[in-house]
């Protein structure tokens, strides 16, 4: 699969993930913040003093255990090194704030929420 399709393919998931934390009430605070090398997280969102953070995971298929088991260890590690620059950024705005991290899957069967995957 060449790297043209696997963006749009992404893009296409990120869109769909955000429009459905919208019809949610949540607001979109960041797409797709990057910190430099350590990482990129694909949504921030914002709602009732909370900000998620969010990975979008756009599937095809169901095979290789789908999109929950493609976050290993230094995915956990790269997106929480992102946050952690996202809330020292930020500071100011969002002093008081819960977090957490959650995981959007966008596959043909629709949108699968998991709200915090990880600590």
């Amino acid at each position: 699969m060449d790297s043209r399709y696997r963006h749009i393919t992404g893009k296409c998931g990120e869109d769909a993930a955000a429009d459905f934390l919208e019809k949610k009430g949540f607001v979109i605070l960041e797409r797709n913040y990057r910190s430099g090398k350590t990482g990129e997280i694909d949504i921030i969102a914002g709602k009732d003093g909370s900000v998620v953070f969010v990975e979008v995971k756009k599937r095809n298929s169901k095979k290789f255990g789908g999109a929950l088991y493609s976050i290993g260890r230094k995915k956990i590690n790269s997106i929480k090194n992102t946050a952690r620059k996202y809330l020292f950024e930020n500071w100011n705005e969002i002093q008081g704030a819960t977090f957490r991290f959650d995981l959007i899957s966008v596959d043909e069967n629709g949108i699968e929420w998991i709200e915090d995957i990880f600590r």
